[in-house]
């Protein structure tokens, strides 16, 4: 069984919402995820390494667009939708983008 990473962010100022996917997550293993805004693009990374398809779409920040911010589930039509059933350890949110040498990664 496979399993993805799919970050859906709506960039300031436009009315678009790309969405970085990753390859496919082994089930059952831990995995550091990352995704970092810069004020220009919004990369995905995956135990430290970029994931290949991040959009090349322009981000100046990312908004809520007045939606709840949610780790670890989707929210369509005003519900929550899908959820994440596992385990998160560690959320950060800084006020700069980090470099992957930053990351809080194992090892």
């Amino acid at each position: 069984m496979e399993r993805f990473l799919q970050f859906v962010h709506y960039p300031r100022p436009v009315d678009a919402s790309p969405t970085p996917w990753s390859h496919a997550i082994p089930p059952g293993r831990w995995t550091h995820v990352a995704v970092v805004n810069d004020g220009q693009h919004t990369i995905a990374y995956v135990d430290g390494s970029k994931i290949v398809r991040n959009p090349t779409q322009a981000a100046h920040g990312i908004a809520t667009v007045g939606k709840p911010f949610l780790i670890g589930a989707t929210q369509y039509g005003g519900l929550f939708d899908q959820s994440f059933y596992g385990w998160i350890g560690d959320a950060r949110i800084c006020d700069r983008a980090l470099s992957p040498g930053q990351f809080l990664t194992r090892g």
